[in-house]
């Protein structure tokens, strides 16, 4: 089993919120090294092509990577779009989001819980 690493966009199977079907899409993974380790699951973020402004949202571009890796598009991270999916389902590593754009989702996700 690979061991993804907290701030890693994959590719995985995400399912639809209503959980009729499912789509490759990308996701940031938000589970820490050591939950990933010991868990089968991640803990991620949906990440979408659909640059529509809505709350809970960041918008990040092919700079906002670190490299090696790349995003196609600019894409916007969905921050309430949370799943914990196996590991299994992940098909690749295609980039690592940089550490300011990573604080500014967990910032997002706390005000959100709060």
């Amino acid at each position: 089993m690979s061991i993804y690493k907290q701030r890693d966009i994959v590719l995985i199977t995400f399912p639809f919120s209503d959980l009729t079907g499912q789509k490759v899409r990308p996701v940031i993974i938000l589970s820490n090294s050591t939950y990933n380790q010991q868990s089968q699951d991640i803990l991620v973020c949906g990440i979408t092509a659909n640059l529509k402004v809505t709350p809970f949202s960041i918008i990040v571009d092919i700079t906002d990577v670190e490299h090696p890796g790349t995003l196609k598009n600019k894409s916007k991270i969905r921050v309430d779009t949370i799943a914990s999916l196996e590991q299994s389902l992940v098909i690749k590593k295609i980039a690592r989001l940089n550490t300011s754009i990573f604080k500014q989702i967990v910032e997002m996700i706390n005000n959100l819980i709060k």
